[in-house]
């Protein structure tokens, strides 16, 4: 008896041991970077008044996303974050480098934005109300029923 209590207590230790070193794996969780993450030192190499799109391009890369209404300013866009297991995905750090160029192509200024200059956006779930009455499957089926003849 006293073998088999020794027994049972050895492997409630080491199954202890082992959940206890497969939830401190756990602890960090994954960091992903996300996006274009601009060299600091190519992005010195850009002068405003001087570099034009060709060469911010050869530099630094092609953007993540341009200005919707023309091609005014690139936007590199990137983001550091960290999932852990099932909860919400943390944000670690986030830039945005924004080159803004003239009517001839010449970069006109050179800005950063991070996480702080972000703001939430607060998404609306409403429905957009539509004419007509709400049927059910089974009563477009039955309201079918002797509409169509085999001619058509």
């Amino acid at each position: 008896m006293a073998g088999e209590c020794k027994r049972v207590r050895r492997t409630l230790s080491i199954l202890t041991v082992a959940a206890g070193l497969a939830l401190a794996g756990c602890s960090t969780g994954e960091i992903e970077t996300h996006g274009n993450r601009v060299d600091p030192d190519a992005l010195a190499e850009v002068v405003p008044g001087r570099s034009d799109r060709t060469q911010v391009e050869l530099l630094i890369g092609s953007p993540s996303s341009r200005s919707n209404f023309d091609d005014g300013t690139w936007y590199y866009i990137s983001r550091r974050t960290r999932s852990f297991a099932f909860f919400e995905t943390e944000t670690l750090e986030q830039n945005v480098i924004f080159v803004s160029f003239d009517d001839t192509g010449v970069v006109d200024a050179i800005g950063t934005l991070d996480k702080e200059d972000g703001s939430e956006i607060e998404i609306v779930n409403r429905e957009t109300p539509t004419a007509g009455q709400r049927i059910t499957l089974i009563q477009q089926l039955i309201g079918n029923i002797g509409r169509f003849t085999p001619d058509e």
